[in-house]
């Protein structure tokens, strides 16, 4: 067997702290609601960030139930999003108590930013599908999705204002919005006779690789590919 390729020798260790360093993501909100039923949320600290204010119910199965009123309940990031990074939420939702999630009314997950209400994600109280709204993402945005058990994710890149967002059950929106928009917040909320259940509400931010670390990444699947032909 002949010996590895010069490149492919040098390459791992090249790539090694660069592939740590472009892929590291800090979460900067976490919260699962696994105190106990009957735990009140408001002044309760997540498990990241800071404690939830505003209105919300107590704590039902381990999870955030707007069920039986309108809510708005607010909580800050550790850390606020910027330059060079993007955002990624996540939250898993369940059929709330008192019946379907897509009931005319609105109810989902926000981000803002510097207090003001940036992107709304969930229900949108205007049609019976998941969808996005709100500045950031350039208006009012539906799928064709109406599942309420599921997990839903947005993307959104600060420097360009590339976003996206999906639920397992099947949306899949994206586009281009407003750039440079520093997150700090969000808020779970619902009204008029709209209801969403969450549970394991996170948000990471992350690194942006840069142009050459996705130039060095490509020359190494290369290497890897030419070390194979030689061995």
């Amino acid at each position: 067997m002949k010996p590895p390729h010069r490149m492919t020798r040098i390459l791992p260790a090249i790539l090694a702290p660069l592939c740590f360093s472009t892929g590291h993501a800090a979460t900067v909100f976490a919260d699962d609601f696994s105190e106990p039923d009957g735990t009140t949320i408001i002044g309760k600290a997540p498990d990241v960030g800071s404690a939830w204010t505003g209105t919300a119910p107590t704590i039902s199965a381990g999870t955030f139930d707007t069920t039986g009123a309108g809510r708005a309940a607010f909580a800050n990031f550790s850390v606020a999003l910027g330059a060079g990074q993007v955002l990624t939420l996540t939250y898993d939702t369940l059929l709330p108590a008192g019946g379907a999630f897509f009931t005319g009314g609105y109810a989902g997950v926000s981000l803002y930013a510097g207090g003001s209400e940036q992107v709304f994600t969930g229900d949108l109280g205007i049609d019976t599908f998941w969808g996005v709204d709100q500045p950031a993402v350039g208006g009012a945005h539906a799928s064709t999705d109406n599942t309420a058990a599921t997990t839903a994710t947005l993307t959104y890149f600060f420097d360009t204002g590339a976003w996206s967002f999906t639920t397992l059950s099947g949306a899949n929106l994206s586009g281009t919005g407003v750039s440079g928009v520093a997150f700090d917040q969000l808020r779970i909320a619902n009204g008029n006779g709209g209801d969403i259940r969450v549970d394991n509400l996170m948000v990471d931010i992350s690194a942006v690789p840069e142009p050459s670390a996705a130039l060095l990444l490509g020359l190494s699947a290369a290497g890897i590919g030419l070390r194979r032909r030689r061995a």
